[in-house]
This record gives structure tokens, sequence and C-alpha cells, in this order.
């Protein structure tokens, strides 16, 4: 399709135009597998015109069941729209047969199930909608990219069962912190999507399901060749798909896979503990932290129902808060962090409380050059923020300016010689 044609925002009638193509009252009745001697599929929207892309579903045996086909195209306003609909090979009135918009029965196959059946060890890449998908093959050549089809909108009526056995990875679509619906409710749909799939991966049957947390590479990205932190936050909705449209490559994704963290055991909303008792301290427990990075808890009431649930948005690598510092005189009190790099390997810093009263450019330097991941955006910034200035560890350390003795102890640059211990 020409880019430059306008379009105006598609009404309900015209969806629905384009759904039935076929009189008023008229049935269709998709034929399930296609019949060999159908003709190629040439569906054209009745105002869109041909499709910008299809992709064909098969069966098991790698018999062709239908599509899902998307257009593109600019809308009054100037903005980029989609539509997205399935097209089936269908029985139509008076003993006819066409191509016509009508969902695939189901249950239905996930994308490239031959694929996945053909490479039992290999893991299995579910995103949300087909051009994620075709991202997700070119990022991890080695894994088996699939989705279900039409993406977060009717994943149950999908066949999960070749999933048995299987590692399954879920790439979720970014949230933006804090965002909610219309009426106030969280909103948060690359996350839902992935419970679901969680859910239905678990109930199939595989045996791991596995996280990959769109900010691992969104907060990334490559102008020129070289990797760049990104200055903005990202777009609510990011996916593979914008990664690669970023600069990622399966070659500049090598490094980074070689983080043992770069892929999480999934956590469905049971385990997150998304229901929040409206009577705990809201000042307890606003961090947690797992083997892929630390992550904060953010609240939301329910202006209707006063329920409130909850999210745990990832904000940096794994960064352990050990111990309180201060000098012998009492003075010049800090933290000492753990950074665990993306070779799996663990430094540490003494950091002073001091460098938290400007605007944390300093010690955010510092941790970067150490190997910490941040996401990116302002939530990012001021979550590690409030990490490291209300955390109170238990253990306490002091920071000495020399070698020697200091009091009772010897102190050397690695090492705390203590004659009263051995």
């Amino acid at each position: 399709m020409d880019a430059g044609l306008m379009f105006a925002p598609l009404s309900a009638d015209e969806v629905a135009a384009a759904q039935q193509s076929t009189p008023k009252g008229s049935t269709k009745t998709p034929i399930i597998p296609v019949p060999t001697d159908a003709p190629p599929m040439a569906f054209k929207h009745p105002k869109l015109g041909a499709p910008s892309r299809s992709w064909p579903y098969c069966n098991a045996t790698g018999e062709l069941v239908g599509y899902v086909c998307r257009w593109d195209f600019t809308g009054a306003d100037g903005e980029p729209g989609k539509e997205i609909l399935p097209v089936t090979y269908c029985e139509l009135d008076d003993g006819k047969r066409g191509w016509r918009s009508k969902g695939i029965p189901a249950p239905r196959p996930l994308y490239a199930l031959p694929a996945i059946l053909a490479d039992p060890a290999a893991l299995v890449l579910v995103t949300e909608g087909e051009k994620s998908r075709d991202s997700a093959r070119d990022l991890f050549p080695d894994m088996v990219a699939t989705t279900p089809a039409h993406g977060a909108k009717s994943p149950h009526l999908t066949d999960f069962s070749p999933l048995a056995g299987r590692t399954v990875v879920i790439a979720t679509d970014y949230d933006e912190p804090g965002r909610t619906t219309d009426k106030g409710k969280p909103h948060h749909p690359g996350q839902d999507f992935g419970d679901k799939v969680c859910e239905f991966a678990r109930a199939a049957g595989a045996a791991r399901v596995l996280h990959l947390v769109p900010e691992r590479l969104g907060a990334w990205l490559w102008r020129d060749g070289v990797k760049v932190t990104r200055g903005e936050p990202m777009k609510d909705g990011w996916d593979l798909a914008d990664a690669a449209d970023e600069g990622w490559t399966a070659g500049a994704l090598a490094e980074m896979r070689k983080d043992p963290a770069f892929l999480s055991p999934y956590l469905d909303a049971a385990e997150r503990g998304d229901t929040a008792d409206e009577d705990d301290d809201p000042t307890l427990g606003m961090f947690r932290s797992w083997p892929h990075g630390v992550e904060k808890r953010v609240d939301h009431r329910d202006k209707e129902t006063g329920t409130i649930t909850t999210e745990w948005k990832w904000f940096c690598s794994l960064l352990d808060i050990a111990a309180e510092t201060r000098s012998s005189d009492g003075e010049e009190w800090g933290r000492l962090l753990t950074v665990t790099d993306r070779d799996g390997r663990r430094k540490q810093w003494a950091m002073p409380m001091a460098m938290l009263a400007g605007d944390g450019t300093a010690y955010r330097e510092r941790l970067l050059s150490l190997g910490l991941i941040m996401a990116p955006g302002k939530f990012a910034r001021d979550a590690l923020h409030e990490y490291i200035s209300t955390a109170r560890p238990d253990e306490k350390a002091r920071c000495v300016g020399r070698v020697g003795w200091h009091g009772k102890s010897f102190i050397l640059s690695n090492q705390t010689v203590d004659p009263n211990h051995g």
C-alpha cells in the first residue's frame, strides 16, 4: 500500500463490513485445513485494499488453516494506524467458496507450529503479535519464536499443548509505570498477556517458564553501531519489533546473553503478590531483589471499589545494599553497595550518602561504570534513589583512609586482621 495514502480511522460499521465482505445474513464457515485446490489468498479490505503483511497459520502436519493480516495506514490526524483481521477460506452460501475475514476456529495452532515441533530441544519464545514474533525470530535465531493468533485478545482460544516439556520464554511488551485506564484501573496489558501465557504454558506441562523483561533491551539504543543509554522513557507497548528498529541484532545480543540473569523465572500474579493488604505499612516491602534485578512496588487503588492491586516494576540489575558505612568518628555516612555485573562478578563500592544530595548523576555514573543496568526514564532514576536512601541494612562497616592500625584491628587494602579473633 502507498505509505502516502491518508485514511480516516475505521468506524465500527467499516470493521464489521471488512469482517463480513458478504451480503448481510450470509454464512461463512471456515474450511480447515484449507483445500489444496484453493486459490491463493487475495482478500482485500473494503477500504484499505490488500494487506500490508499476512502471516500463515498451519496445523501440526504443516497444512494451512488461515491467515492473520495487517493493514497499516495513516489516519486523518496524521498518526499511523493499523487494522488486524483473521482471514480464512470459507464455505459460503449457494455452494460458493472464498477467502473472507473470519476467525480461525478454536483450538487455534500456535504460529510456526511445525517449526516448534521440528526442534524439540529449542527454547520457545512467545511474543504478543506476529510483527513482534518476526523480530524475535531474527534476534534469537537459536530459539523458536511464536505467538498466539491475535496476540493478547484471545490466547485462551489457542492450543498450548505443544509446549509440554519445553522451556518457554515470554517476551512481554513494556507497560508504562502508573498508567491507568479511563476508569482509573491499572493499565498493564503486557503483564496481563504474560500472566495468561504463563498460566496456559504451565497447564500444558511446560518444563520451565522464563521471562524476557522488556527493560533488559529497552535500556539502550544503537546509534551508528554504538550502544548508548536511552535518554528518554520507553514508550508504552514497546516490544521486540521496536528493539529491532532501534538497532538490536542477534550479534549485539550475544554479549548481553552471557549474563546468567538475562532470562529470569516468570512470576505470575500470585507469585508477585499482586494483592496488597490495605492495613500494610506502605513504607514496608517497597523493594525486592531477584536474580534478574531489583523491583519497586507500585500500588493502584480502584476508585470505584477501593481495591488495591500491585505492580512490581523492574528498575535495575542486581544491587545489594550490604551495610551502612561511616568514619571512625561517626561521620561520612554512606552505603556499601554490591553490584553484580553482566559477567557475574560482584563489585563493592562504599558510596557516600552525600552524593544523594544532588541530582544523582555522579553516583549513577559510578554504578553504571561498575556494570549496573538501569531501566530508562525518570521512574528508574527515582526508584534507585529511593532504594538506596531508604535502605536500613543490618550490618555496619567503618571506612578508613589509610592502611594500618585502627583501634584493635589492622586494616589492609583487602583484609582486616583482628588479633583477638585469630
